[in-house]
């Protein structure tokens, strides 16, 4: 018998044992994490008299509305309503190339941005980029697995993390942190302890699924590579080129 999809969601159906639902309050950890990034971004962008221009503003309305609709989707799994579910899952297909696109533009104007001293935005790039095409890739893969629920929402949460250093660093700079890489050190140190807590829960609850492996090995690496990588003189001169070539926006 094909089982259905709210049996596939992880919903217990009439005639079984009861079982907590899987990743049933996960709406209210992604409500959580927009909170994060809304302080860390509230003077930037999410104050009202913030100074953002159209691009800086489309990328934090499709960045917000991205969390806001993984949230819903969590809450309407929770309650069985998988109809719905898929109705709001068509958005993600217009909210998430716009969400990348505009991340890449906001990374050039910050390379070239002259009141960041010159090692930063190059390094801050070497951030952000990677984490663009992470973002895309955990997405797309997401998508993949839409009919292995267990692998599907791991995938799709794992989006929402390279918002998740760059808030937390602004945060911690906002509450007085000794300096602007102790800040970056220490919020990517955060991601990491988020990533590690999420992998032993999968453990102790026999899921085995590779989403949150892979983003500890990707944001590891990113962390290991940032500060010698990102200041060298070879990628500042990648960087300009980057920034200087000709783009659409």
């Amino acid at each position: 018998m094909t089982a259905s999809p709210v049996e596939l969601a992880g919903f217990p159906t009439s005639g079984r044992t009861p079982q907590a639902p899987s990743y049933a309050h996960a709406h209210w950890y992604f409500l959580a994490t927009l909170g994060v990034i809304m302080a860390g971004f509230w003077g930037s962008f999410f104050r009202p008299a913030a100074a953002r221009d159209v691009v800086h503003s489309i990328h934090g309305v499709t960045a917000t509305l991205w969390i806001m609709l993984l949230a819903g989707q969590s809450f309407l799994m929770s309650r069985g309503q998988v109809r719905w579910h898929r109705r709001v899952a068509r958005g993600a297909f217009l909210l998430m190339p716009v969400m990348l696109l505009s991340a890449v533009h906001i990374v050039r104007v910050m390379i070239v941005n002259a009141t960041i001293p010159a090692p930063i935005g190059p390094m801050l790039a070497l951030f952000d980029l990677p984490a663009v095409v992470f973002t895309g890739v955990m997405f797309g893969v997401g998508l993949a697995n839409v009919r292995r629920p267990s692998a599907h929402k791991r995938f799709m949460a794992a989006t929402v993390l390279p918002g998740l250093s760059p808030a937390l660093a602004r945060l911690f700079q906002t509450l007085g942190s000794p300096s602007f890489f102790f800040a970056l050190h220490a919020s990517l140190v955060v991601t990491h302890a988020v990533l590690v807590a999420l992998i032993v829960s999968d453990w102790r609850n026999g899921v085995r699924e590779r989403a949150y492996p892979l983003a500890l090995a990707f944001f590891l690496t990113l962390h290991a590579v940032l500060v010698p990588v990102g200041t060298s003189a070879w990628w500042g001169a990648q960087m300009t080129r980057f920034a200087t070539a000709p783009w659409p926006l």
